[in-house]
C-alpha cells in the first residue's frame, strides 16, 4: 500500500475559521462512516444519538436509518461535502466580512459564499461580478456579466472548486486579515 503524506491545515485558535473549520473536517471524517458499508459502526437499528432544544423538544438521529439511507443511494457523498462546503463558505464570510477590503482575493470569496446561499450555484445578476475576482490561479471574469458569464448557473464546488480549495482558501483569507490586523495595529 502506498503511503500518503498528509498535509495538515494550521488554523489560529484565536482566529475566526478554527472552530468552522474543525466542525466541517469532523463531518467530513465521518463521511466513511455512513457512506461505506465495510465499515462495522452504527449496525443497531435501535441506536440514537439525542439533541436538546432551547425551546423545542429533544429531536434524535437515527445513524442506522441515515446508513441506510446512504447505501441505497437516496443520500449522495457528493451532495453531503458540498453541502458541508457550501455551510463552511457562507459562515466563514459572514464571520470576517468587516475586513472585506475589496481585494480581488476578497472579492473571489464573495462569489464562493454567494454561490453556496444560491444552493451551490453561480447565479449572477446583470451587474455581476462587478469587479476583478481572482485566486491563485481562479478567475471569476468579471467581463462577462449576469447570464453571459460562463459560471452562471454552474455549480461552486464539485465543479468550480473543490475541498481543498475552499480549504487553502480559507487559510489565504486567514493571513490576509491576519496583515491586516497586524497593520492596523501600528497605526
Amino acid at each position: 500500500m502506498m503511503k500518503i503524506a498528509v498535509e495538515s491545515h494550521e488554523f489560529s485558535q484565536d482566529l475566526y475559521f478554527y472552530d468552522l473549520v474543525s466542525s466541517f473536517s469532523i463531518s467530513l471524517c465521518g463521511c466513511p462512516v455512513i457512506f461505506e458499508e465495510h465499515i462495522d459502526i452504527y449496525e443497531d437499528p435501535q441506536q440514537i444519538l439525542s439533541f436538546p432544544g432551547a425551546f423545542s423538544q429533544s429531536k434524535h438521529l437515527a445513524p442506522y436509518q441515515l446508513r441506510q439511507q446512504a447505501t441505497s443511494g437516496n443520500i449522495d457523498k457528493s451532495k453531503h461535502i458540498a453541502a458541508c462546503c457550501m455551510m463552511l463558505a457562507n459562515t466563514a464570510y459572514e464571520s470576517v466580512k468587516q475586513f472585506n477590503d475589496g481585494s480581488e482575493i476578497f472579492e473571489f470569496f464573495r462569489h464562493i459564499r454567494n454561490a453556496s446561499s444560491h444552493l451551490n450555484v453561480f447565479q449572477f445578476n446583470l451587474k455581476e461580478p462587478a469587479h476583478p475576482s481572482q485566486w491563485r490561479k481562479a478567475i471569476i471574469d468579471h467581463h462577462h456579466k449576469g447570464k453571459t458569464n460562463e459560471l452562471h448557473n454552474k455549480a461552486c464546488f464539485g465543479h468550480f472548486i473543490g475541498v481543498a480549495d475552499l480549504l487553502d482558501l480559507l487559510m489565504d483569507i486567514e493571513k490576509k486579515i491576519i496583515t491586516q490586523i497586524e497593520k492596523n495595529s501600528k497605526k
